[in-house]
């Protein structure tokens, strides 16, 4: 078997496996009725969980989107992030491409239902690591779905060499807790 086709299979391998240990999770309405999640149907915040993500000059957080609204919505997979200074200006720190990656992994939207998370983590270069280090300490990060802005808090500190963009790295929004789709 050649190796594109043999990476097809442990892909489609692991989704089955992954749907069928989640059957027992609470189902979701069909991803045809579900509508994009607006900004006032969110919140935003970060839980750098104790710690956990800090070490070695690295750094990290869990950014956690929650529907407080009352309705099953979707957001984007990996929605785009604006890192801010305190006038809400966009600072230059922008997501770190994996190699390879062009133009990317194909992430699917997320079902997020009435009283529910999606979480993803967040790393990046903290310490001043780099020849003459630029660095960088939002005071928000921001997501825009549509025409809304969600914005939080945000108290990291990213480094990067100078002259470029600091770089954050985030995989993906994943529910949590795990939910099922509905058959119907």
């Amino acid at each position: 078997m050649n190796k594109p086709a043999s990476n097809a299979v442990y892909v489609v391998v692991a989704v089955v496996l992954i749907l069928a240990s989640s059957a027992s999770a609470t189902p979701l309405p069909s991803a045809s009725t579900l509508l994009a999640c607006t900004a006032a149907q969110l919140s935003l915040s970060f839980d750098g969980e104790n710690g956990n993500f800090d070490g070695m000059s690295q750094s990290g957080t869990l950014l956690v989107l929650r529907n407080i609204g009352g309705e099953t919505c979707i957001v984007p997979g990996r929605p785009t992030l604006a890192f801010e200074d305190a006038s809400n200006t966009k600072l230059p720190i922008s997501l770190e491409t994996p190699p390879g990656m062009h133009p990317g992994p194909v992430i699917l939207p997320v079902a997020i239902p009435a009283n529910a998370e999606a979480t993803g983590e967040l790393h990046w270069v903290s310490g001043e690591v780099f020849d003459n280090s630029k660095c960088f300490t939002p005071a928000f990060v921001a997501i825009t779905f549509a025409a809304e802005t969600l914005r939080a808090p945000f108290t990291g500190h990213l480094c990067a060499p100078s002259g470029q963009d600091a770089k954050y790295r985030f995989a993906y929004l994943k529910r949590d807790p795990v939910y099922v789709r509905s058959k119907s």
